[in-house]
């Protein structure tokens, strides 16, 4: 497989050596992985929300639609206690 392409809005900046744009790297973490963290910014507020997912292809769809009809989110998996 091979690697996505960062943007600057994709781009890993906290950790940089920490961070992998391998795409079969990220499908298995994405696919172990069953909730994570949907951002989403309604009339300027911030509001970020756990909820479950699952990936179809390169898009992971997310169980709360009222959070994804409110603009393009930016999706955090969550991570292991």
């Amino acid at each position: 497989m091979t690697n996505f392409t960062p943007t600057e809005r994709t781009k890993v900046r906290r950790k940089p050596d920490r961070g992998s744009y391998d795409r079969e790297l990220i499908y298995r973490i994405l696919d172990e992985a069953f909730v994570c963290h949907l951002g989403f910014v309604v009339d300027g507020q911030p509001f970020v929300v756990p909820t479950n997912y699952v990936r179809v292809g390169d898009k992971p769809i997310s169980s709360n639609t009222s959070a994804a009809a409110a603009g393009p989110p930016c999706v955090r998996r969550a991570s292991r206690s």
